[in-house]
This record gives structure tokens, C-alpha cells and sequence, in this order.
């Protein structure tokens, strides 16, 4: 079984519908991405899966545990870890705390995850005693990435990983979600970025108007003349 199976989900906000019965799944050490355009219902999909809203209908299976409308903290104990979009690092806290805050499901986090996320960000460790507020774009996006990774997830979901960086620095961050798959973490990545997305992704989801529009491996629908003429800007 995989780390993560999404059935015939349904969910929005108040009285609008934003996803229509979407159906993904992502296999152990696996890196997925959702692809689509403006208002597609990516982000609110990653957020129903997370618990963060409820589901309408449907169901969220992780590690082969039901954790349909579970709240996150519930979802974090199956080996699920969430890193946001937006307001995900404390800045009035140092990097160690915004670290410390990512273990909130145990007691005290052991040494060794700080080690573990320090081995992955050596820039952490240099500026552990360091108000995150006072770092840049892609050095926070490392600390909310750390964070993600201190209770060592079996799967870690990520939303726009590249939102808000610099170009130089887009690749970068790639990379290095590409190196935590590697280390044997499941990745379901939201992001605007499409080309980008599919080109270090095992497979994507192609979502338009909350529905499943495509699916398949990242190499085939980065060639797809289709997709890059509705999706990613160009033919071919």
C-alpha cells in the first residue's frame, strides 16, 4: 500500500465547492506534484488532506490509516508533516525554536533531529541562535522546510515551495526537496511553478477547476504538447 491515497474528495470553503471528487495517490519514497492553473483547488486540496479543512466528501487514507477530517495533530502521529504556504516560521523566534516548534507532537525533541535537519541545511546550524525574521526569502523557506522535517515524516507535504524566491535560488530549493525523497520522505508538492515541478517530479496532477484534468509521469506531461498549451504556457 502507499503512504497516501486520496479517494473521490470533496471540499471547498462556506458554501462553495472548490474540489470536485479528486483522486490521487503517492507510493512510498515517491516524489507527486499537483500542477494547474489560478483557483484550481491545489491548496485546498493539500489543506483537506492535512486536516486543516474539512472534507465534504471522500476519503484521506495515510499509511493505511483513515484520517478523514482528523486534525492535523492526529494526522502529524500517522508520520504526515505540512509545510504552508504563507505564515509557516515564527519570525520573532530564533531558527532553534521555529525548529523546536515543528517536533510540537513530542515532549522534547531529541538532539538528534536537530542534527538531522542541520545535516540537510548546514546554514540552520550557523544561524540556529538567529531571529528568523531577520533571514531571507529562501533561508525562512529552509527553516519552514526543517520544521517539516523534525518528527522525520513518512510523508511531507508541501505547498508552493518556490513561491517568493529568488530565480537563482527556484533550482536550489528543488534540489533539495529532491535530496529529502532521496533520504526516504514521500513528497506531495503543490506549485505554481509547473515546469519546474515536473521536472524533478516522479508523476503529476494536472487539476483544472477542481477536478483531475491529467495524470502521469512528470517527464510525460512536461513533453505533452496538450498540457503545455492549456497548462504551462507553450506548445511543446
Amino acid at each position: 500500500m502507499g503512504i497516501l491515497q486520496v479517494s473521490d474528495l470533496v471540499t471547498g470553503y462556506g458554501e462553495a465547492e472548490i474540489v470536485h471528487g479528486v483522486d490521487l495517490d503517492i507510493e512510498r519514497e515517491e516524489m507527486v506534484a499537483i500542477i494547474g492553473p489560478n483557483g484550481a483547488g491545489k491548496s485546498t486540496l493539500m489543506r483537506a488532506v492535512f486536516g486543516l479543512i474539512d472534507c465534504w466528501g471522500g476519503s484521506v487514507v495515510v499509511a493505511g490509516v483513515d484520517v478523514t477530517d482528523h486534525r492535523p495533530d492526529e494526522i502529524t502521529k500517522v508520520g504526515a508533516s505540512y509545510v504552508p504556504q504563507r505564515n509557516n516560521v515564527f519570525p520573532n523566534l530564533t531558527v532553534r525554536e521555529n525548529l523546536e516548534m515543528g517536533a510540537y507532537i513530542d515532549d522534547e525533541a531529541p538532539e538528534s533531529a536537530y542534527e538531522a535537519v542541520y545535516e540537510r541545511f548546514p546554514i540552520l546550524e550557523e544561524r540556529r541562535n538567529q531571529k528568523v525574521g531577520r533571514m531571507s526569502g529562501g533561508q525562512r523557506q529552509m527553516v519552514a522546510m526543517g520544521a517539516g522535517l523534525m518528527i522525520d515524516p513518512d510523508l511531507l507535504l508541501v505547498d508552493e515551495p518556490s513561491a517568493g524566491l529568488a530565480p537563482d535560488l527556484v533550482d536550489e530549493m528543488f534540489e533539495r526537496i529532491q535530496r529529502i525523497k532521496e533520504g526516504g520522505t514521500s513528497i506531495l508538492m503543490v506549485e505554481q511553478n509547473a515546469r519546474q515541478a515536473l521536472r524533478y517530479a516522479d508523476r503529476g496532477y494536472v487539476l483544472d477547476q477542481g477536478e483531475n484534468a491529467f495524470e502521469g509521469p512528470g517527464e510525460e506531461l512536461l513533453e505533452s504538447d496538450e498540457i503545455a498549451e492549456m497548462y504551462l504556457g507553450q506548445a511543446g
